[in-house]
């Protein structure tokens, strides 16, 4: 199918798309595509595979068919090739550590390159991805495993390896890894020279159970010629060298699961070996990943109380990030992310972390240094200082790529939002990708293919509106600084209005005030405490907040003051306390004292963009907190 153009001016057609014309602006369609479902991305090739009816085809990223939807099973691209089989029936594989393992059984491999065209015969029984011009496939009839370039040419063969259905080998740094068989003991040759196979006991037979043989780790070059050995009990193959190290373990054992399409290594110690085979890093981690390209592993102990602890390594095996954290996200473009208490935050290639533990999910940073993470049901955009830039409620999220994210919301519909939070196509979609300049978005079985950029252009033609909805009151503007603030505390019940219509912004707030505020956006809980102070009874409309505040370590003592102005530093932390009191580096204000006892609060309101200052370089920690400050506090802090 040649690249087309397919009018789609017709207004009814596009309100049904979520894209309807704005401002005199339309949409124009490139493609529809029925198709089932969209299961792989090349982002290298710019090429997707895509299914219907069960089989399967290749499409470029603008919607142009490469290979029809006729084949059993076709690969992802990688290194211009995508393995591809057009025979063999599809199994569903139980086993114990999965669900389901789906199996191509009696299929035949070959491979196509990027303009769709066969480039390698389809005679392999398995056929692993393309990667630095090198692939493995295994022969169909030796059931060797075999060493391919980009000719087809078989470079090498190994017969004696055994790489299970769930696994797969490719090439890092120059290097591959080949598990193969290490040699087993052999019977007394009295005992078995000359007898029938039938014959044999079980014991005499070779060994097939990977669960009583060991394992022996070919570590081969391009050519397939071999460099060294790896007798480790476990090598990580499948990961291969990165930085110059590869992770391997000692003293464990090996479990095959019953379907012999997994098997798992259990109770060894690991390490890293480098380049030359030699150990770098002791074998002494509960688990070790491959280093990323920021030269950074993820590693793990045991504790005394046998919780499992991540951080990170440099190849050196020196502790960027210690391990304290009960999860990790590996580094990706110098940053990374750490779980604390359920509750993630991200981190420097320094160790420095760049925000509060706020976030329910994090997703790493895409390529316009913004991050996608998860809190209080919305999906917030951060900065690589762990600012906000906007928030949206939804679920989950895409990486940026091209100035826009698509995002799905709880009840599974996705949308299409701009780096400034703009909303580009509305929540109205089964499933979304954007990649590389074009939009896929489908509704039942029909994929549409748009070009980005016209949606943003089409958005940008959008008439300047209202501003944001602030309800019914009447001093304050749509435009100013706090309204979505203001928004969000209405609609949440935070706050309601001073009278007259009026939400009074520039009106200072006492303690009992802001802690009723902070009580109310905190979802109203039931204080369990008897109450503590000499000065609230339940009359006051205060007195729930004022017993949870204190149940919270909010504030202490027997006196509760809530008639008394609150200044910005104390508000600030009130949220610091509630977020349990982090400790982080300080801020750069010139009227913050170094030994205010308030710094670490307002440090850690910084850092997590509840606040940027009053201007000047300056905080303004004893101004009294009004209104339109406090509301947009804690809409930074509770809505992200």
């Amino acid at each position: 199918m040649m690249k087309r153009k397919v009018l789609a001016l017709i207004l009814s057609c596009l309100l049904c798309l979520g894209l309807a014309p704005v401002g005199g602006a339309a949409v124009e369609e490139l493609v529809d595509l029925r198709i089932d479902d969209v299961t792989a991305y090349s982002r290298e090739e710019g090429i997707y595979t895509v299914e219907r009816d069960g089989l399967y085809g290749l499409y470029l990223v603008d919607g142009t068919q490469l290979l029809p939807p006729e084949y059993k099973a076709v690969e992802a691209f990688s290194g211009g090739m995508a393995a591809v089989s057009l025979s063999g029936e599809w199994e569903s594989v139980s086993t114990e550590t999965d669900r389901e393992v789906l199996v191509l059984r009696g299929g035949r491999f070959g491979y196509v390159d990027a303009s769709g065209a066969v480039a390698i015969p389809m005679r392999y029984s398995r056929a692993f991805p393309f990667s630095e011009g090198r692939a493995f496939a295994v022969d169909a009839s030796t059931g060797a495993l075999v060493l391919l370039d980009e000719t087809g040419a078989e470079l090498a063969s190994f017969p004696e390896a055994k790489v299970l259905e769930t696994e797969s080998i490719r090439f890092s740094e120059g290097k591959a890894i080949i598990p193969i068989r290490a040699p087993a003991e052999e019977p007394p040759v009295e005992e078995t020279v000359g007898k029938p196979e039938e014959e044999q006991t079980e014991e005499e037979k070779p060994s097939e159970d990977l669960s009583e043989t060991a394992l022996t780790y070919l570590v081969i070059d391009e050519w397939g010629r071999e460099l060294f050995r790896l007798t480790d009990a476990c090598v990580d193959f499948t990961g291969g060298y990165h930085s110059g190290r590869v992770a391997v373990a000692a003293e464990g054992t090996w479990e095959t699961d019953p379907s012999g399409l997994v098997r798992r290594f259990t109770s060894g110690v690991w390490g890293y070996r480098d380049e030359h085979g030699e150990l770098a890093v002791e074998c002494q981690y509960h688990s070790a990943a491959a280093f990323t390209e920021d030269g950074l592993a993820a590693v793990s102990i045991r504790d005394d109380q046998e919780a499992v602890l991540w951080g990170f390594l440099d190849p050196e095996g020196e502790a960027v990030v210690p391990l304290t954290y009960e999860a990790v996200q590996p580094y990706e473009g110098g940053m990374a992310a750490l779980c604390r208490s359920g509750s993630w935050a991200y981190v420097d290639a320094y160790g420095r972390t760049l925000t509060g533990f706020l976030y329910e999910a994090v997703n790493p940073f895409g390529e316009n240094g913004i991050a996608l993470a998860r809190r209080n049901g919305r999906m917030c955009a951060l900065d690589r200082q762990g600012r906000v830039l906007f928030s949206v409620e939804a679920v989950s999220g895409k990486a940026f790529s091209g100035g826009v994210t698509v995002l799905r919301r709880g009840d599974g519909l996705y949308g299409v939002y701009d780096e400034r939070g703009g909303e580009l196509v509305a929540f109205s979609y089964e499933n979304a990708f954007h990649w590389d300049g074009y939009l896929w978005l489908k509704r039942g079985n029909l994929w549409r293919v748009y070009e980005t950029a016209e949606v943003i252009a089409a958005r940008q033609a959008t008439p300047a509106g209202v501003g944001v909805d602030v309800g019914a009151f009447t001093d304050v503007p749509a435009d100013a600084w706090y309204a979505e603030a203001v928004t969000w505390a209405t609609d949440h019940d935070v706050i309601t209005g001073t009278g007259g219509g009026q939400f009074s912004p520039d009106k200072p707030c006492t303690v009992g005030e802001i802690l009723t505020f902070l009580w109310r956006a905190a979802n109203r809980p039931e204080p369990t405490i008897e109450n503590p102070f000499t000065d609230v009874t339940p009359t006051h409309y205060y007195y729930q907040a004022a017993l949870w505040a204190y149940e919270n370590g909010l504030v202490e003592g027997d006196v509760f003051g809530a008639s008394a102005l609150c200044s910005r530093s104390t508000a600030i932390t009130y949220l610091w306390r509630l977020d349990g009191a982090p400790l982080g580096s300080v801020p750069v204000f010139v009227d913050v004292p170094w030994d205010a006892p308030y710094i670490q609060a307002v440090a850690w309101a910084v850092r997590t963009g509840i606040t940027s200052g009053s201007g000047g370089a300056n905080f303004a920690p004893l101004e009294i907190c009004s209104r339109s400050q406090i509301v947009t506090f804690l809409h930074r802090y509770f809505a992200g």
